[in-house]
């Protein structure tokens, strides 16, 4: 018996250098507060890529990495994780640093690297679109005004079969983000309560969605598919068709939620890749539960990619 090829996907979207700051006291101007600091990997279409690649997955990651120091960390570290990079060219690689309270909520101060939209046509990044069963996008680019159009466009123009997944990004409403979540005709939108509110706030319908559930009936109402809308410790929802499911949190003590979203989106990924689409309800709920466990799992860890018990070492 020939055993089921993995799933293959493709992750557009960022890898940055994170420096994470973690510190018990209020920095006070002119004092040397005491921190915790460490720097590593991230970026959420990194992040995403490792969590997949970690569980079996074969990941190619389409991001934009420059030939300097971070640039060069940033290619080691997938390649030890067994992510396929296609860099598309950069000026210099991103770097975000994240500064985390006793609580674990974290505030980042981002210097992203916008995608080069000519880069986006050229022939590695067509082969890596070509030999995926799955293309995740990332808001983050999307939501670029330079590259946004023509990232949408190439998800569009995917072959049939593949199924395309559209993440979150903090981002605003407005300035056409939802003219592009809809032209990349996507099968599935996984993005947090805030980002559901900022995308229904562009179609002027935002104020009828006050739950989680409510917010990703809307987002299949205005972009068809399945939608998913994580609440932080309220947990998460997902909406197909007329079926709407609600999971609460997994039960967990968060030391940094860097990354945990993006884990869960790879937890949901993974348990609904290699099913029929659309998934059935029970196939929804299983993923929902499979997803919320991961996501804990990192968030009880500092640092995006930093590994969790789940996951193998390679």
């Amino acid at each position: 018996m020939v055993s089921p090829q993995p799933i293959r996907f493709v992750v557009v979207g960022d890898a940055t250098l994170d420096v994470t700051v973690r510190s018990p006291a209020t920095a006070i101007a002119g004092s040397d507060s005491p921190a915790r600091i460490t720097v590593g990997p991230g970026g959420q279409g990194a992040n995403l890529a490792v969590r997949l690649a970690r569980r079996g997955a074969m990941v190619d990651l389409v991001a934009a990495v420059a030939d300097d120091l971070p640039g060069q960390q940033l290619r080691d570290a997938l390649a030890a994780d067994g992510v396929a990079l296609v860099p598309l060219p950069a000026a210099r690689s991103g770097i975000v640093v994240s500064l985390v309270d006793s609580s674990g909520e974290r505030a980042m101060l981002s210097d992203r690297v916008s995608f080069n939209a000519e880069a986006l046509s050229s022939p590695a990044v067509q082969a890596a679109l070509d030999r995926a069963s799955w293309i995740h996008i990332s808001g983050y680019p999307l939501a670029d005004s330079g590259s946004g159009d023509a990232l949408a466009a190439l998800a569009a123009s995917r072959r049939a079969g593949q199924v395309c997944s559209v993440g979150g990004g903090s981002f605003a409403g407005g300035n056409g983000l939802l003219s592009r979540f809809r032209m990349t005709r996507p099968d599935l939108v996984f993005v947090d309560r805030a980002e559901a509110s900022a995308l229904l706030a562009a179609g002027s319908a935002t104020g009828r969605f006050r739950t989680a559930a409510e917010l990703a009936a809307g987002l299949i109402s205005a972009l068809g598919g399945v939608g998913v809308v994580t609440d932080g410790a309220g947990g998460a929802a997902a909406a197909s068709g007329a079926e709407t499911l609600t999971m609460p949190a997994s039960p967990g003590a968060a030391v940094d939620d860097t990354g945990a979203g993006v884990a869960h989106a790879a937890g949901f990924l993974l348990a609904v890749a290699g099913g029929a689409w659309p998934p059935t309800a029970s196939a929804l709920r299983d993923a929902l539960e499979r997803a919320g466990r991961l996501g804990a799992e990192v968030a009880g860890v500092v640092g995006a990619q930093a590994r969790v018990p789940s996951e193998a070492s390679r």
